[in-house]
């Protein structure tokens, strides 16, 4: 098992991150996403190395793709995540995985590759619409 901290995002102490960080997302219905880069409403996560932050990152990933961390909300008209049960359910989400690690990396590889493709595809709608546009204001072009 590893060792990492979680605490609140502070931008005062931003380039303080020596050691591999990511960020959570603690406020709205997206609170659990994980980001690269801080946001005024954010958890950061450091850990001692970059596999130890690879499997947290893709841990939080995946359980705020399954919505795991509604249960955790708090507040009626802007829903929050506490800083001490968002710490509490990583660790029991962390331990369990760490305890299959074998089948979380199956999972984890799976979870990245339908992620590319869906990168893909986005990329490819965009260059369609771009077409679609491209045609229709060749057809309007005044000569």
């Amino acid at each position: 098992m590893f060792t990492f901290s979680i605490q609140c995002f502070n931008p005062i102490n931003q380039n303080g991150f020596a050691q591999p960080h990511f960020f959570i997302l603690n406020k709205g219905l997206n609170s659990g996403k994980p980001l690269e880069y801080p946001c005024p409403n954010c958890f950061v996560i450091t850990t001692k190395n970059d596999e130890e932050k690879e499997f947290l990152y893709w841990l939080c990933w995946g359980l705020w793709q399954s919505k795991k961390f509604h249960h955790l909300h708090t507040g009626s008209v802007i829903p929050f995540v506490r800083l001490f049960e968002f710490k509490a359910f990583i660790k029991e989400q962390a331990a369990t995985a760490f305890a299959e690690k074998k089948q979380y990396n199956k999972n984890v590889k799976a979870l990245q590759q339908l992620e590319q493709l869906e990168k893909n595809y986005k990329q490819n709608l965009l260059l369609i619409m771009d077409a679609k546009r491209a045609i229709f204001q060749r057809a309007t072009a005044r000569r």
